[in-house]
């Protein structure tokens, strides 16, 4: 897998192991919205793995054709559908920690 990309965020609640959270319930509409620089071409309807730290991790498909070297958010990635998909977290977390949000193709 080729790394697409990354970004540190804030997570806005704490978490328990075996909870499901989405994208869009573990960060802030600032945090959802911090640039992401990609590092790889991917076409729209790609899946690409997104990993949470330790937290977990999903298969999302990407929302548009995206050029390497742009700058990108959650938000303009991936369409509201694929934002929403449920995340199990595998450990539990703290409102306030960082986490590295990585992007794999």
């Amino acid at each position: 897998m080729e790394k697409f990309g990354s970004v540190e965020l804030k997570l806005n609640k704490g978490v328990k192991k075996g909870d499901k959270e989405t994208l869009l319930s573990l960060f802030d509409a600032d945090d959802r919205f911090e640039p992401i620089e990609v590092l790889i071409e991917a076409e729209e309807d790609t899946t690409l793995k997104v990993v949470l730290e330790g937290l977990g991790e999903a298969n999302l498909k990407l929302g548009a054709d995206v050029p390497k070297g742009r700058k990108k958010t959650i938000m303009t990635l991936f369409w509201f559908v694929e934002r929403s998909k449920p995340i199990e977290m595998m450990k539990d977390a703290e409102a306030g920690e960082k986490v590295v949000l990585s992007i794999y193709k």
